[in-house]
């Protein structure tokens, strides 16, 4: 339970993080009406992946800490340093090794985190494109909006006979109506 809130609030951080730094390089870098190209939109990913995990990465280390202290590991993990929660785990690794040992680690899980995400954002932005279909030229097939009254299993055939149906019973009863006048 104890490394679960420590995930959750190492997780947070990291996806507030990630999100408002892309969000907010994209309207910093957003030209009207210019959509950007695959590279960039990998760019601003790794960006917000790199902001995002250095801000968020203190956390990290801190579970790896209490996890390697774990009371289910032979010996509890084998650690000398045991800690009594996430505030007291914080406290020591500052006090012991200083500030710059919560980021203990950083490079090696940027070269695995930063690339993800660029690409996780790219594809991202190609999906929204052809999703959309932003570039105003052509309908969405996913906009389709369903009419009231209408049944939806309904095929275009159907739906061509049936307006012939009340194309010719207007013209009938029209025909119908001028003849009953002239009596």
């Amino acid at each position: 339970m104890i490394n679960l809130s420590i995930s959750c609030d190492g997780a947070v951080p990291f996806s507030v993080g990630c999100y408002a730094v892309y969000v907010n390089l994209d309207k910093l870098w957003q030209e009207r009406h210019v959509r950007f190209t695959s590279l960039q939109n990998f760019i601003n990913g790794c960006l917000a992946a790199g902001v995002a995990q250095t801000l968020s990465f203190p956390f990290e280390t801190v579970k790896k800490k209490m996890q390697a202290q774990s009371p289910l590991l032979p010996h509890c993990g084998g650690v000398d340093v045991h800690f009594n929660g996430m505030i007291d785990c914080f406290r020591q690794v500052i006090k012991n090794k200083g500030v710059m040992a919560l980021w203990s680690g950083l490079t090696a899980n940027m070269v695995k985190i930063v690339p993800y995400f660029g690409l996780l954002f790219s594809c991202f932005e190609m999906c929204k494109q052809v999703c959309l279909y932003r570039n105003g030229y052509i309908i969405s097939p996913l906009s389709y909006k369903l009419k009231p009254g209408v049944d939806q299993s309904l095929g275009p055939y159907e739906l061509q006979e049936f307006r012939r149906y009340l194309r010719n019973r207007k013209s009938h009863e029209a025909q119908s109506s001028s003849i009953g006048n002239r009596w």
